[in-house]
């Protein structure tokens, strides 16, 4: 069996965005933020956590992952690819910005709504995996 680059891409998203979700729920589990609603107080708070910046710099890399792998769907012409791709791209992109919300609001619906794009990412992805099986 011909080893399809997509595949073993769509794999290393999806073990990224299983790292991204450990080091989520860490810091949901454990760090404290500071109990003020200043942006700037919050922002430097959370760049001095390792745990934090791991998670910021693993989302990086997710979106450029996802975005790479748009490009490889769309360049192949293959309608299933690109449809999950681009819906794994909409979901990081989603989860990035909600991330980036929490941080600066700390407002719980941020943290809900990317853990919602972070299934959405994973189902289209693994739904992609499964469909080129076929």
């Amino acid at each position: 069996m011909k080893k399809d680059p997509l595949r073993i891409q769509s794999h290393f998203l999806l073990g990224f965005l299983t790292l991204e979700y450990l080091f989520g729920m860490f810091i949901n589990l454990f760090v404290e933020f500071p109990e003020t609603k200043k942006e700037k107080v919050l922002w430097e708070f959370a760049k001095g956590q390792p745990s934090i910046v791991i998670h910021m710099v693993i989302a990086a890399l997710l979106v450029i992952g996802a975005i790479v792998l748009v490009i490889r769907a769309i360049r192949r012409k293959d309608r299933y690819w690109i449809i999950a791709s681009s819906i794994g791209l909409v979901a990081i992109l989603t989860a990035t910005g909600m991330g980036a919300q929490l941080i600066s609001t700390q407002q719980d619906v941020y943290s809900y709504v990317m853990a919602v794009a972070f299934l959405l990412a994973v189902f289209s992805y693994g739904w992609a995996i499964y469909r080129a099986k076929k």
